[in-house]
């Protein structure tokens, strides 16, 4: 971005990082937008310094006036970006309102050191970030003969934790468990057997039991298990359900610990648990009969529903994974 002054752009860089903003598509439809309406009033004329916080705000203080989708999807085509970024806008998160109240900050302390402040070019990098998102290249999953299945699987994991650490608030690995999950069910049980719902989409409020509902089983997918899930794992068993969680090897000990130690280990030896990597491995496995070309064609398809799961949900192109064969 030759034409952003480099003094801004240190200073939107060190914004960006310090705010964990890099790689998460959340606080970047937040930021557009906000950013928006201080342009707009700068257009106007109608800017008066220093800004204040409270007009960015819904009568009702609850939110960050004007996030959402579409708002974001607006700004971003003017500038030829067709692509969806985030579908709710940054308008759910719990750290929109922060991250406004800094932002408003970081402007009004950079007018008052400088005498001006240029928010279209404050766009332009905010566009940019969008750009760089999109252009993030997708997981790899290395199949090699010499490679066991669940080495493979983990190496596509760390990917998704060197990504997540990235950017603060992205859950990519719970997310890639999720979908994995449910594209080794798609591939097991037929696809139209099992729904797919947004990772971030919680299970409170529909009619959902979990993550994965089936015949009298509820599946529930973490990279590590907390009060809450045991909650809804205790609220399964009341109701007559069969919970499953499928978790990483350290979060299958922590919920073990949790069910112990639950109602005087009323539920504990109720709850199964799996451990993710030894859940898709095994069914690799046994779905490709035990033989190299069957493991290499079940993890194949696997990661075909995979793809196709993270389009029709997910709109994160990033979150696809490709096969680098060996």
């Amino acid at each position: 971005m030759n034409s952003l002054c480099s003094t801004l752009k240190t200073t939107l860089e060190a914004f960006a990082v310090n705010k964990a903003v890099n790689g998460n598509k959340g606080p970047i439809a937040a930021l557009l937008v906000i950013n928006r309406h201080a342009l707009e009033q700068q257009k106007a004329e109608t800017l008066v310094w220093p800004l204040k916080s409270d007009d960015w705000k819904t009568g009702k203080q609850g939110q960050v006036k004007g996030l959402g989708g579409p708002a974001t999807q607006k700004i971003l085509s003017e500038h030829g970006v067709f692509r969806m970024l985030a579908s709710e806008g940054g308008r759910t998160s719990r750290g929109s309102m922060q991250l406004m109240i800094d932002y408003i900050e970081l402007l009004n302390q950079y007018y008052s050191d400088n005498g001006t402040i240029d928010l279209r070019e404050c766009e332009l990098f905010w566009v940019d970030k969008a750009r760089g998102y999109f252009e993030r290249k997708p997981f790899v999953l290395s199949i090699d003969p010499q490679w066991g299945t669940r080495r493979a699987i983990r190496h596509l994991l760390s990917q998704a934790q060197i990504r997540q650490n990235e950017g603060a608030g992205a859950r990519f690995v719970g997310s890639l468990m999720q979908h994995m999950v449910g594209a080794k069910l798609d591939v097991l049980l037929g696809e139209g057997n099992i729904k797919h719902h947004h990772s971030n989409q919680n299970d409170s409020g529909s009619s959902r039991s979990g993550d994965f509902d089936f015949e009298d089983m509820v599946l529930h997918v973490t990279s590590m298990p907390t009060e809450a899930l045991l909650a809804k794992c205790i609220a399964n068993l009341d109701g007559g359900y069969k919970p499953l969680v499928i978790t990483s090897s350290k979060g299958a000990i922590v919920l073990e610990a949790l069910l112990e130690n639950s109602k005087d280990g009323k539920y504990d030896g109720r709850v199964d648990i799996l451990e993710f990597e030894q859940f898709l491995a095994s069914n690799v496995i046994e779905l490709g009969k035990f033989s190299a070309a069957g493991r290499k064609a079940t993890l194949h398809k696997i990661i075909e529903v995979y793809n196709h799961i993270i389009d029709t949900v997910e709109h994160d192109l990033s979150m696809r994974i490709e096969l680098g064969d060996r």
